[in-house]
């Protein structure tokens, strides 16, 4: 993902905002951050439709009825649903959304904004930093995959605001994000730090019993006919 869609300037362009998750900082996009809550809980549901079949299945064996069993199973996922959803919600409209910095060229403030609403301007004096956690996982001698990029950013407070760490899309351009975020808030005496963690990817291991090349044929190679007579 490119750095600028992470970092950009805002419709109104008085903002910087780092971009962690779409959406959020109103009552109506809290409204379908919550809608859409409760859709993915249901489709998380489906993840466990092979057991419910199977259930259903055991269930008319025994002797109860396809229609009453199917009911059953259906309401119970509905029901787990939708006691799950108030505590998915409410960590949904809790969360950090973005963090905006103003003015947009040399910021003096900054603000959270979270699913519901945006939070109170605050001195960026209060940010002690910005944390980039790179994690690399390189391929091992002859892997055909290439190396995999993991990025988490965690913006660090005094009052300690967010203090999460966010996961960014794969793919993100860590070093032309490192200089953005040091160009906007260098000026205002905030670090940006970066740490870089890096791992071979393991070797599958070779399956038990795998076939050599060139055994089996070594093995026979004497038991062809001689000919003659």
């Amino acid at each position: 993902m490119p750095a600028d869609e992470v970092l950009r300037r805002s419709r109104d362009g008085t903002t910087a905002d780092l971009v962690f998750e779409s959406g959020g900082g109103s009552w109506s996009a809290a409204a379908l951050l919550v809608l859409r809550t409760l859709a993915v809980l249901l489709a998380v549901g489906l993840v466990f439709l092979p057991a419910g079949i199977l259930v259903v299945a055991v269930a008319v064996i025994v002797g109860a009825t396809f229609v009453g069993t199917v009911t059953v199973c259906g309401a119970l996922w509905a029901a787990a649903a939708l006691l799950l959803w108030p505590f998915a919600a409410v960590a949904e409209l809790r969360s950090v959304r973005r963090v905006q910095f103003a003015p947009a060229r040399a910021p003096t403030e900054l603000r959270f904004v979270r699913g519901a609403r945006a939070g109170a301007w605050a001195p960026i004096s209060g940010l002690r930093r910005i944390q980039l956690d790179e994690a690399v996982e390189e391929p091992y001698e002859g892997d055909p995959e290439p190396a995999a990029r993991t990025l988490t950013i965690t913006v660090v407070t005094l009052t300690g605001d967010d203090g999460r760490r966010h996961r960014m899309p794969d793919g993100t351009d860590v070093d032309a994000l490192q200089r953005s975020l040091e160009d906007l808030l260098g000026p205002a005496g905030v670090p940006v730090l970066r740490r870089t963690e890096r791992r071979v990817r393991r070797k599958p291991p070779v399956p038990a019993g795998g076939w050599v090349y060139g055994g089996s044929g070594s093995a026979n190679s004497g038991g062809g006919f001689s000919g003659g007579g």
